[in-house]
């Protein structure tokens, strides 16, 4: 069976693509930079040279594939330009599925996220509840935009599975998101915690939800997929102890950190920099959200990871790979 995974350089699309060679499918990855994927993937992986962002790539990369992993997107909070998520997230999606429609593929795997799903401030989401109304951030809008153009790909005829992750971490060849917050926490570069908390998945369980998702997920359905919901501080805790490094930084006020993240943002426009925290990042921590996963355990038998298993697992990663200080 040929199959495709998009963002096969990124966290999510990595580890599906790694896990697809174990099995012995025959992989291909839609790659920008052929040479830096070449040290990511897998020798046995065919890399097609392409971005989601150029359909005239696409027709290609799908020739005689049979499934597609679509994990390709901007997953950050924050960037200089918010164009970028409309660009990645919804048009890249557009184009990924209208290229596999085209193609006859017989699935698409869509990564997608939780924030898509409504629910009030520390509150429970099930895939029942899709928040019909804009989201507070550009990232957040770009992926409820881009759900709503894939289902009405879907509705022209595609197979199509979503997979609604929590935040994801653990080991990967980049480190955005969840994953930075280990690095700088454990290099010191974060004097103080943001207040709040968030649903998180260590990534083999996320990987694991998609694999199934290709083979019984029922084509329409979303899967939620979460470990469990931990506060900043828990995390924040969880991580020292798994590195031996001590007490973790305090939290800060909401006040300060509203403030801070007011300041920053648009100076970080303009400066070459990146925030400590984002407008965006602390609006998803202080939203609280709690997936609940029941779904993806009951139909795609879905295994949370342990937190203390998974922060262990990412710590090691880290300090393997250079980037943070050694016990």
């Amino acid at each position: 069976m040929n199959v495709l995974v998009t963002g096969a350089t990124g966290l999510i699309g990595n580890a599906i693509a790694q896990r697809l060679v174990k099995q012995g499918a025959s992989v291909r990855a839609l790659v920008r930079d052929l040479a830096r994927a070449s040290k990511l993937l897998p020798s046995s992986v065919r890399l097609i040279q392409g971005d989601v962002t150029s359909p005239g790539t696409l027709p290609a990369a799908m020739h005689d594939v049979e499934l597609v992993f679509h994990a390709a997107g901007m997953p950050e909070q924050w960037h200089r330009d918010d164009s970028i998520f409309d660009r990645v997230n919804r048009q890249g999606s557009v184009n990924v599925l209208s290229a596999a429609h085209a193609a006859k593929v017989r699935r698409v795997v869509y990564t997608s996220t939780m924030d898509v799903f409504a629910a009030p401030r520390g509150g429970e989401l099930t895939e029942a509840h899709i928040d019909p109304h804009p989201k507070p951030t550009v990232y957040e809008r770009s992926k409820q935009d881009a759900e709503r153009a894939v289902e009405a790909i879907r509705q022209q005829g595609l197979d199509v599975v979503y997979v609604n992750p929590a935040a994801v971490y653990g080991p990967s060849p980049v480190h955005v998101g969840l994953n930075s917050f280990f690095i700088q926490l454990l290099n010191k570069k974060a004097p103080l915690l943001p207040p709040g908390g968030m649903s998180v998945v260590y990534v083999d369980g996320c990987t694991d939800v998609h694999l199934a998702a290709a083979e019984r997920g029922v084509n329409g359905e979303r899967y939620l997929v979460a470990d469990q919901f931990v506060s900043n501080a828990d995390l924040a805790l969880a991580i020292h102890q798994a590195a031996g490094a001590g007490k973790p930084p305090a939290v800060a006020p909401v006040f300060l950190m509203e403030a801070l993240a007011r300041v920053s943002a648009p100076l970080a426009r303009v400066f070459p920099f990146t925030p400590l925290v984002a407008p965006g990042q602390l609006s998803f921590m202080r939203w609280e959200a709690r997936v609940n996963a029941a779904r993806a355990q009951r139909e795609l038998a879905f295994r949370p990871t342990p937190l203390p298993d998974g922060v262990a697992r990412t710590v090691s990663f880290l300090r393997e790979q250079g980037h943070i200080p050694r016990a």
